[in-house]
């Protein structure tokens, strides 16, 4: 089970806070780790449910493979750079999906809302 914060625990009860969408990222990559292999969408999903919704998770995903951090092998899975598919996921043929929106961040660039005038 991916980490999560527990706030209470009762014989009926345990309450947990979810990760935010920042810290959303680095929990896929530590799940990927504990696996050690590549995940797919499907065991991804199964894992994460009731911590993110689906659209949480394909948007942290989206942005980890655009940054380089995670890698989309061709059968649809993903893993780090340094992983291989196993070989009995090697035969499936290539997944085809739909153009995605890219993330692109604008931390990077200042934003000016302002320009001063020279006088």
């Amino acid at each position: 089970m991916p980490r999560t914060k527990k706030i209470y625990e009762d014989s009926d009860v345990v309450v947990l806070i979810a990760p935010r969408d920042e810290e959303l990222g680095d929990v896929i990559i530590d799940t990927i780790q504990e696996k050690g292999r590549p995940m797919t969408w499907e065991e991804l999903r199964d894992e994460f449910s009731g911590i993110a919704g689906e659209d949480r998770l394909r948007k942290a995903l989206n942005r980890l493979v655009d940054t380089g951090i995670l890698i989309e092998f061709p059968d649809g899975s993903y893993g780090l750079p340094g992983m291989e598919l196993p070989p009995e996921r090697r035969g499936i043929r290539k997944r085809r999906r739909r153009r995605v929106r890219r993330v692109y961040t604008d931390t990077a660039i200042p934003r000016t809302y302002y320009v001063p005038s020279k006088h």
